[in-house]
């Protein structure tokens, strides 16, 4: 095992200011975490907080001093990494999203990494989940919505 360079990382995404469960004509709207293709984790999307956890390999790219997060949680180009949020009901058991959120990793810096890897904490970002007219937040988190703490 000694042999690569990847190390474990989690991310802990905590979830607050949810829109609730009724959103435009739908009434039981839920909120999950994307892995590889597949929505898991999904829960009704009110409540004061919800939190998913995701674990990742991570590697620091040699040129840009980097975090290079690996995984099937890990979504887009490596410079460019990010994690999905999506909105969307179960109707017998199947997904049907309405709409996804951008959480991006490019502002994690190597050292935020080295420290939760090191303390054996996660990295956690605490994201509010509504816009500004309350609706459900989409596209990606700008940063006056995410608070990123290790």
């Amino acid at each position: 095992m000694g042999t690569n360079n990847h190390q474990e990382v989690k991310i802990r995404l905590r979830c607050i200011e949810l829109p609730g469960r009724a959103i435009a004509d739908r009434n039981a709207v839920r909120l999950g975490l994307q892995k590889g293709k597949e929505v898991i984790d999904d829960v009704l999307a009110e409540g004061d907080e919800i939190a998913f956890s995701c674990s990742f390999r991570v590697e620091r790219n040699a040129a840009t001093g980097m975090p290079n997060f690996l995984g099937p949680y890990a979504q887009g180009a490596p410079k460019e990494r990010f994690i999905y949020l999506c909105w969307g009901e179960r109707k017998g058991g199947v997904w049907d999203g309405f709409g996804r959120v951008k959480v991006h990793l490019k502002d994690l810096e190597w050292s935020a990494v080295e420290k939760a890897i090191a303390i054996g904490n996660p990295i956690e970002a605490t994201i509010k989940m509504r816009d500004k007219k309350g609706g459900p937040l989409y596209a990606s988190v700008k940063k006056e919505n995410i608070i990123w703490e290790v």
